[in-house]
């Protein structure tokens, strides 16, 4: 637990100098449950962090559905993005652009 912990600290200090606004549940998330999405979007990004210059690491398609064990939300500038999991990323933690997707 403390190393989730330390990581979610070192995670929190690099978005903030990268220019992320915020970093925290997702609003009406219900963490011990997850949070699943489905895809509204023709095509929607999954970035490498929450920042519309990252790596598109996958991309996903209107209907298909994304989640994480998590309800993460972060935002940067004018832009929100939600926690999903993926094997394509680094870490595992994906992130796509809120407005792309609906909570079920």
């Amino acid at each position: 637990m403390r190393t989730t912990r330390l990581t979610t600290i070192a995670l929190a200090a690099t978005l903030s100098c990268a220019g992320v606004l915020a970093v925290g549940p997702a609003a009406g998330a219900s963490a011990p449950l997850g949070c699943q999405y489905k895809v509204l979007w023709p095509t929607a990004g999954v970035y490498e962090s929450p920042n519309p210059n990252s790596v598109v690491v996958k991309t996903k398609h209107a209907g298909d559905i994304v989640g994480a064990s998590t309800c993460e939300g972060a935002g940067y500038n004018e832009y929100g993005y939600v926690l999903v999991t993926t094997d394509a990323a680094a870490d595992g933690r994906g992130w796509i652009r809120d407005q792309a997707v609906v909570q079920i």
